[in-house]
């Protein structure tokens, strides 16, 4: 596989997970990068390490925090270390909204992906393990 290659195949992963985000965020009245952030939050991350997780600003993260949390998802915490950093966290009903999020990602991606081969699939998901770490 040429380097073309692999960009390829992770432009055309990428823009598949967008569109299932942009589909289900659609649904639920929140961005894409709402629903991305929720999702993102399974420990208590600092808007700097969400920023990072979301490859935008901390602004960004700012903003997408404070209209999060007027609906009652998310709430900041203080660092237990650092009083200057702010933690964030989910709500119950945020945790709510995020288990539904996580199972409609799933199950639309099982149905855009589940005319792939197996072994084609497992390409995939190597390749995700692998840039993910």
């Amino acid at each position: 596989m040429t380097s073309e290659d692999l960009a390829a195949a992770v432009a055309a992963l990428h823009r598949e997970v967008s569109l299932l985000y942009t589909e289900i965020a659609r649904d639920l009245e929140l961005t894409s990068q709402q629903t991305q952030l929720l999702c993102a939050l399974s420990r208590r991350p600092s808007f700097g390490e969400l920023a990072a997780t979301l490859g935008c600003d901390k602004t960004n993260v700012t903003g997408m925090v404070d209209r999060l949390e007027k609906r009652g998802l998310l709430a900041r915490e203080p660092d237990a270390r650092d009083r200057r950093i702010s933690r964030v966290v989910l709500t119950h009903a945020g945790d709510e909204l995020r288990q539904r999020i996580r199972h409609r990602f799933g199950a639309a991606a099982t149905e855009r992906f589940g005319n792939l081969a197996p072994e084609e699939r497992a390409r995939y998901a190597a390749l995700a393990a692998v840039l993910t770490g």
